[in-house]
């Protein structure tokens, strides 16, 4: 037991650490618990800080750090990207409730909401996945957009959008997992790479070490979002090799092969978000105007404002001290 979550059983395993079935023993509602190791947040953070350059935006996070005194304490660097995690609140972006912190051990338990029925699609490179219809694609994608979109208007970019990262609920929302503070929270002691995000869904300029200037988070998440996309269609990555450098290069230099029975609007989509030059790629505004998401206007989106009125608040003394809980006591149940 944690506080008052009872650890019901293992419900995944990463490099990140365990992911454990919690109940509330006080209102008896189900979250995903997952643990993390606190051994190595002081580099991997500063590191992160450095590459994500957010600290200028609103509730930045170096901002953050500056403006409310914090130590370099491995905790204490942890609070404020927390305390800005806590507040997100978009139906399509899991919820962050809290984290408990262990002192007599190197273990952070974070408590998320919990997307009972998992991924939306197991992606294997040796056999493909059963595609989604163009239907049930597009009710999958909207909320994609939604949630990133969401993500976007509040500075965060996620980094590594892939069908592991989205799950569903009971009743079909798509949630988007694993944002700002996975590479922070990663077990193990394997240095941060240059980037971020799983090698198949990397876009283009990433995958160069040529990259002449300063890279759009935005435009990254957006050809992401198109692999994402494209797995749902077509149950497999669009470039796979056991290769690294043999992936980076089909990723710079092949085209995109797209299946015959998808619709031109599809295609046109697809095209247009897997557009290798980032300077060219289309923008969230257009996507979510696009024939394919709107289904010829059928469908209009809720509209960004809408969309994004839940904007964060400046990020008080109050919120960072109250963004990490001490554990009470811990022993565990199997």
């Amino acid at each position: 037991k944690i506080n008052n979550y009872l650890l019901k059983k293992e419900i995944g395993h990463g490099a990140f650490g365990t992911i454990h079935l919690g109940v509330n023993t006080l209102t008896n509602e189900e979250y995903a618990i997952k643990e993390f190791s606190k051994s190595r947040l002081r580099r991997r953070e500063q590191m992160a800080m450095m590459r994500r350059g957010r600290g200028r935006g609103r509730g930045g996070i170096a901002a953050a750090k500056a403006d409310h005194g914090l130590s370099n304490s491995p905790l204490d660097l942890v609070r404020s990207e927390v305390a800005i995690l806590k507040k997100l609140n978009h139906r399509n972006v899991i919820k962050l409730y809290e984290v408990l912190d262990d002192p007599n051990d190197n273990s952070l338990y974070m408590v998320l909401e919990m997307a009972h029925k998992g991924v939306i699609m197991q992606i294997d490179l040796h056999q493909a996945a059963t595609p989604y219809t163009e239907s049930a694609s597009r009710y999958y994608f909207r909320q994609m957009i939604l949630g990133i979109e969401y993500l976007h208007c509040n500075d965060i970019v996620h980094r590594d959008i892939k069908p592991d990262n989205l799950l569903l609920s009971n009743n079909n929302i798509l949630k988007i997992v694993d944002f700002g503070v996975s590479e922070m929270f990663v077990k193990g002691d394997d240095a941060l790479k240059s980037t971020a995000g799983s090698p198949a869904f990397m876009p283009p300029e990433l995958c160069t070490a040529d990259r002449g200037g300063p890279i759009s988070g935005k435009a990254a998440d957006i050809w992401s979002m198109g692999v994402t996309l494209y797995c749902l269609v077509h149950g497999r990555v669009p470039f796979s090799s056991e290769d690294l450098l043999g992936l980076h290069e089909m990723i710079l230099n092949d085209p995109v092969q797209y299946s015959k029975n998808l619709s031109k609007n599809l295609i046109d989509l697809l095209q247009k978000l897997l557009e290798k030059d980032p300077s060219k790629r289309i923008l969230m505004q257009d996507i979510r105007k696009h024939a394919w998401v709107t289904n010829n206007e059928q469908e209009p989106m809720v509209s960004e404002e809408d969309n994004c009125h839940s904007i964060l608040s400046e990020i008080t003394d109050e919120d960072i001290r109250g963004a990490i809980t001490s554990v009470r006591h811990i022993f565990t149940v199997v």
